[in-house]
């Protein structure tokens, strides 16, 4: 219980440190002294009225044991306590089905990330949402990669700025004529 309000008011503290630097405010000492204050006392409240809700649901099933009979209130609470076991068995299957998937997508060389999004209840749904992930995947980084590959085709004929054979041939000036041939040396060869 204790280390739900420390979170509750770290997460808050985290938060109110961001929104201050994104909007990029000052604040005087009383004024972070309140703001503090303000948000440490929501967390408190919030955290009171769980403890008090969780509180007289104990109440509650308490009373609702007493009126019971021996023979009922063994079997509700063989009732509660397998209802928690099952619980518990739950949670360890999934912590168990998570390793498993984490394990699996290393194997098939993709992020460990990706692993609440191949998760199921299901081993077996677990293995296709990984095969499905890995074939969707690569034909991304294929794709990608392709389109990174291909860059520009070259230009072919001529280009801006160069002259053909007929009009190099056309130049009056011998010399120029013979600078841009010699320059030009390609446009003669055959």
């Amino acid at each position: 219980m204790a280390e739900t309000t420390e979170t509750e008011q770290t997460t808050e503290q985290e938060q109110a440190a961001t929104e201050t630097e994104q909007k990029e405010q000052t604040f005087t000492q009383s004024e972070l002294d309140s703001l503090i204050d303000k948000r440490t006392a929501k967390a408190l409240e919030t955290a009171k009225q769980k403890w008090e809700e969780e509180k007289q649901d104990a109440v509650n099933q308490a009373e609702k044991l007493a009126k019971l009979s021996a023979a009922e209130r063994k079997e509700a609470e063989d009732k509660a306590k397998q209802e928690a076991m099952d619980k518990r068995e739950q949670e360890l299957n999934q912590r168990e089905m998570r390793y498993e998937a984490q394990h699996q997508l290393e194997e098939n060389e993709l992020p460990t990330d990706f692993v609440d999004m191949v998760m199921s209840n299901d081993a077996e749904k677990v293995s296709e949402n990984i095969a499905n992930l890995k074939t969707a995947f690569n034909k991304a980084v294929e794709v990608t990669v392709n389109e990174k590959l291909r860059g520009k085709t070259p230009q072919t004929g001529t280009t801006a700025g160069r002259l053909t054979k007929q009009e190099i041939l056309q130049t009056a000036d011998e010399k120029e004529r013979q600078r841009l041939i010699g320059e030009n040396m390609d446009l003669f060869r055959k």
